[in-house]
């Protein structure tokens, strides 16, 4: 069976979520179609046809004039291919893999990771573009796939079809994220060495005293400006070190202001992003509202939960969906208040109670947000599309 991964474009790191499907899946053939894409990591070997590599220019009018000369050629360049079934991720730059699947006459599945979902979001040229391909994809997918609950309602709203919407959990990779190695989880990790020296030049010179991390997006809409203030109000009587990794829009005014226990480490390789995991007492992701918009699911939930790592969080869209039931802290006020008494919970717990959950958010993602799961069920859902008696997905309308 050949796949024809197409996205609009393609930045590895951060984005592997676009490609763990297809790593995992090795007796399928794959080829990503996109119109412009950045892959540092040497690890990804898939091949990949860019269409309109200036879609990435920093410049406004360059960037568009090489988006609307790429969307025809990367729709041809899909035909071209001949696969058996085109799979886009996300409904914004869907317009390629639409007009591909209707040439062709293949499946085509559509996963809605967010904003693209939304029935209004924004003003202006990018929400009317936003709104004109999440109507194609609606209308030209064969099988849409939310990645939470949260967001299938959303799409529902929006005016996607229920019998061909399912939920799909993305998955995290088990296998790759896991707690340090000869540890078993919670066993302070926040205490031993990682053999990085590079750490302590980031800012964790002190070994024994807890790390709380935060990985992501440095923006409102992931919450860092309320966790800093959480942190800060809560550092004299519960004494931590609050580590951000990651860039953003507040990332300039961050580096002016944190105060002394805030260590900023910039953009991080995915192996250096599991370094801090495995160092972590626990990972904060504050994702609040914001233009209407909420978290849709959050894969460094589980990517830290699998090393181990309790999540507190803002009972946020998909987040609760995201966390292991009983073993991370899911606030229901999204206040100040509410995350420095959670941050501070987290910080009193005893080495016990700490191993405790960290075993039991383990296990949690490995029985049920596990990558492997995912792909059995993305498996059944191209079966299904190209004839096998596998099954697929849950429909959403069952739910």
């Amino acid at each position: 069976m050949k796949v024809a991964l197409t996205k609009g474009t393609l930045l590895v790191p951060p984005t592997y979520f676009a490609l763990a499907h297809a790593g995992a899946m090795p007796e399928r053939e794959w080829r990503v179609f996109t119109l412009a894409a950045r892959v540092s990591d040497p690890s990804v070997t898939l091949p990949i046809y860019e269409a309109a590599p200036g879609a990435l220019s920093p410049a406004l009018p360059l960037r568009v004039a090489a988006q609307a000369r790429g969307l025809g050629a990367m729709r041809r360049a899909v035909s071209s291919w001949g696969p058996d079934v085109i799979h886009q991720h996300q409904a914004t730059w869907s317009l390629p893999a639409v007009g591909a699947a209707r040439e062709t006459g293949v499946p085509l599945v559509v996963t809605l990771h967010g904003g693209d979902a939304y029935p209004r979001l924004g003003r202006g040229l990018g929400a009317a573009w936003n709104a004109r391909n999440r109507r194609a994809a609606f209308e030209g997918a064969t099988r849409l796939l939310a990645v939470s609950r949260y967001l299938a309602d959303v799409a529902l709203r929006a005016g996607a079809d229920p019998a061909r919407l399912s939920v799909h959990y993305q998955g995290v990779d088990t296998q790759w994220w896991t707690p340090s190695p000869g540890l078993s989880p919670g066993a302070r990790p926040d205490l031993v060495p990682v053999g990085n020296p590079g750490l302590a030049a980031e800012g964790a010179e002190s070994p024994e005293v807890p790390i709380v991390l935060f990985v992501g997006a440095l923006s409102r809409l992931k919450g860092v400006d309320d966790l800093v203030r959480a942190s800060s109000s809560l550092v004299e009587r519960r004494p931590h070190r609050l580590v951000l990794v990651g860039d953003g829009p507040l990332a300039p005014s961050l580096r002016a202001s944190a105060p002394a226990h805030v260590t900023l480490t910039g953009p991080l390789a995915r192996e250096r992003v599991r370094e801090w995991m495995r160092r972590a007492r626990i990972l904060a992701l504050p994702t609040k509202p914001t233009q209407g918009r909420q978290e849709a699911a959050g894969l460094v939930l589980l990517e830290a939960q699998a090393c181990g790592v309790p999540v507190v969080a803002y009972r946020t869209g998909g987040t609760p969906e995201m966390t292991a039931p009983g073993a991370s802290l899911l606030t229901g006020e999204r206040t100040l208040d509410a995350l420095g008494c959670a941050i501070d919970e987290a910080l009193a717990w005893s080495d016990e109670e700490r191993a405790d959950r960290a075993a039991a958010c383990r296990a949690w993602v490995d029985a049920e947000r596990s990558l492997r799961g995912s792909v059995d069920q993305l498996r059944a859902v191209y079966g299904e599309l190209t004839g096998s008696s596998l099954r697929g997905c849950r429909a959403a309308s069952d739910e």
